[in-house]
């Protein structure tokens, strides 16, 4: 009986969260709701949040420890993501600060980039989906009271790029419809959504911006309370800073390390400088990211690192306009999508338009050191691999919900761990990309707990970057700001850190019975829930231990 109860109760969550979020159940290949956006007025929100706490008290009167492993599993991620979606809209109320919050809904790249269905079923739904727009900025206008600047500041940014990409790039991407009224009906459309965005984008700019000065920091309690409730992370302030600054200084003493080996008594920011000159050719970058990602491939078949369920090929592709605003991307497809499968690892070469300057400072980003552990984390075997498995998961909620430890915490132990089965860890350019790349993800998570839990300034998180990241002051200044509205961003090393610790305890526990591949492929084969629901699978549900 729980697990009758149970199974009608995730069937009601999961049409519920859909209805809730149509613009992610689009991607996930719900196409019934090809066209919607949220409502995300005051009093749909308010009503959301109603309707989860009553789902909550439902689920809370079947008792977990009745339930076999699977059903298990899936009361859990129920619990988490409910309880999370609960805590955004209660205790975060990041409606009430955070432009991102209805920005994001707008995207409208997976009516262009996939072809799910015919150029001319995508664009009616694209067209209600425009008109949609003014709507959603309209509750926008209405529901950010409690705003900081520098959250405001990120919202003008993706509010005017957002004007750049309806009114130069979309247009430009539907040169194939010949359809008029169609076309006509578009037009009509994005001219009407560009309207409400530059509208939105001035707002915020010359309204919004000069009188937010709200706090953005969740403050130490509702912190924990985010990792508890969303992750199933239940470790003190002080335990989590002792971690962070621990694995840094770890990551930079190996980095000093290995810039020694080449360095030849030259200061470490000197060596990874002439490291960060040693790229593809701008034309090249392309080919040059298939080649790594075709040998990372083959490492993991050919090395059995863990189990390639199927392989629908990761097409490595230029970042298409409208996405320029990262250097690499996994573009993947949602795990309901029955029609176009493909997953698109895009690279962002530079602009043919730019002088020679910028072309190479643009470059530096690609590296071979970071260019080789992005390929491992993007792609073979991080995320898109990862979403490979994920479609093979044991239920419809396992398939369809994923959480930031899980997901971000595999792909960053990826790094790590292709390294060292490679043998490129005694190679040290390769370990200082490696390393590089680690301590900016260690330095988000002194960033996240600083900035939201202790009074840490931008200026000092961004000083933080510089000195234990090596990074440039306007680069560190970006990953500082992200932080504000991102306090997750700690997940890369945190949920690296609780792998390494489970695959320890388990190899202790197995001896040489211990296999790698096999290790990899228990850990992928239930979806991404939180991580330490992962490990009681793993472990035992009553004999878990210690997470970290």
């Amino acid at each position: 009986m729980p697990n009758h109860e149970l199974n009608q109760l995730a069937a009601d969550y999961l049409r519920a969260h859909c209805d809730r979020h149509p613009h992610e159940a689009v991607w996930l290949g719900f196409h019934e709701y090809d066209g919607r956006l949220p409502d995300l007025s005051r009093a749909a929100l308010a009503a959301q949040a109603a309707d989860l706490r009553r789902f909550l008290g439902d689920l809370e009167r079947i008792d977990p420890d009745d339930l076999d492993d699977l059903a298990w599993l899936d009361w859990q991620v129920l619990h988490h993501q409910a309880a999370l979606e609960g805590f955004v809209l209660e205790d975060w109320q990041r409606w009430q600060q955070d432009p991102l919050f209805y920005l994001e809904p707008l995207d409208v790249s997976n009516y262009i980039v996939r072809n799910y269905a015919p150029l001319e079923t995508r664009v009616r739904a694209l067209i209600a989906h425009l008109n949609g727009i003014p709507s959603v900025l309209a509750a926008m206008r209405e529901n950010l009271t409690q705003a900081s600047r520098p959250l405001v500041q990120l919202g003008v940014r993706v509010a005017q790029g957002s004007v750049e990409f309806l009114a130069t790039d979309l247009p430009q991407m539907l040169a194939g419809l010949t359809d008029r009224a169609l076309r006509a009906g578009f037009d009509a459309a994005n001219r009407q959504a560009i309207a409400a965005l530059e509208e939105a984008a001035a707002w915020l700019e010359h309204d919004l911006a000069p009188r937010a000065d709200a706090d953005f920091a969740l403050g130490p309690q509702r912190f924990l309370r985010m990792l508890r409730v969303g992750e199933g992370i239940d470790l003190s302030l002080e335990r989590l800073r002792q971690i962070a600054e621990a694995d840094l200084a770890r990551n930079k003493a190996a980095c000093l390390e290995a810039a020694a080996q080449v360095g030849q008594g030259r200061d470490v920011r000197e060596v990874i400088a002439e490291g960060v000159h040693r790229h593809p050719a701008p034309e090249a970058l392309v080919a040059e990211t298939q080649r790594i990602v075709e040998e990372v491939r083959r490492v993991v078949i050919e090395r059995g690192v863990v189990s390639v369920p199927y392989d629908e090929n990761c097409i490595v592709a230029p970042t298409p306009p409208f996405l320029r605003f990262a250097f690499a991307m996994m573009y993947d497809t949602g795990p309901f999508e029955q029609v176009a499968r493909e997953a698109y690892f895009y690279v962002t070469p530079p602009e043919p338009s730019w002088p020679a300057e910028k072309v190479e400072e643009w470059m530096t980003n690609f590296n071979y050191g970071v260019l080789w552990t992005t390929c491992v984390h993007e792609a073979w075997p991080g995320h898109y691999l990862h979403g490979l498995h994920q479609r093979n998961a044991p239920s419809l909620l396992t398939k369809a919900f994923w959480f930031n430890t899980t997901t971000e915490g595999w792909a960053h132990y990826c790094e790590q761990m292709m390294l060292e089965v490679t043998g490129r860890v005694n190679d040290p350019w390769a370990r200082i990309g490696q390393l590089c790349d680690a301590l900016v993800r260690n330095v988000r998570f002194v960033a996240a707990l600083g900035l939201h839990t202790a009074g840490m300034t931008l200026e000092q998180a961004t000083q933080r970057f510089v000195e234990d990241a090596f990074m440039e002051p306007t680069t560190a200044e970006e990953e500082a700001l992200r932080g504000t509205g991102d306090p997750q961003y700690l997940a890369y090393t945190l949920g690296k850190l609780m792998l390494l610790k489970l695959r320890a305890d388990l190899q202790e526990r197995e001896g040489q019975n211990f296999n790698l591949r096999a290790f990899h492929d228990r850990f992928l084969a239930y979806g991404v829930p939180p991580l330490p629901v992962l490990r009681a699978l793993l472990v035992g549900r009553h004999e878990g231990g210690e997470i970290l």
